[in-house]
């Protein structure tokens, strides 16, 4: 999917403040912090509300504060980068495997290896594929145009929530 803007996750934050929330428990500001944080990605943004308000929650805060947005965003990419390996094949796992313990690598090298650790190997162009996937998941980056192309393993997001 393609990623949301900025004002299109407050929006769908909002929404979700309002039906799930009580009134004042998070600011607009915090809100247009977390769709800034998250960078057009919808699952990040309300698994950054969902955490922060589970949190307040459970030690009896009237107000998400600052210091809890900052802890949920750390806690909600883990669980989503945990989400998304898990929702991986085996073949996936090793390709995934590959790139995280030799990368920067290129897709020729990837098939290559990937060919020699598992049985009955998928061809090249589903490899390219399972990469395709795990970029858009966010588990790995390519830079390079296709032809040039590396894949680097994504060993942990950065969403800010600076003021």
């Amino acid at each position: 999917m393609d990623k949301y803007h900025d004002e299109q996750l407050y929006d769908i934050l909002s929404a979700r403040a309002k039906w799930g929330l009580d009134e004042d428990v998070i600011t607009d500001d915090q809100l247009y912090r977390i769709a800034d944080a998250a960078a057009g990605d919808a699952r990040l943004a309300i698994g950054i509300l969902r955490t922060a308000a589970g949190k307040a929650d459970r030690e009896n805060h009237e107000r998400i504060g600052d210091d809890i947005l900052l802890d949920a965003a750390e806690d909600a990419q883990v669980q989503i980068k945990q989400k998304s390996l898990d929702s991986l094949t085996p073949h996936q796992r090793v390709v995934y495997d590959i790139v995280r313990e030799h990368g920067p690598i290129g897709p020729i090298e990837i098939h290559e290896r990937y060919s020699e650790d598992v049985d009955d190997p998928r061809t090249k162009r589903t490899v390219r594929a399972y990469l395709s996937k795990m970029t858009q998941y966010n588990l790995l980056e390519a830079d390079g145009s296709s032809r040039d192309r590396e894949y680097t393993a994504i060993d942990q997001l950065s969403p800010t929530l600076a003021e």
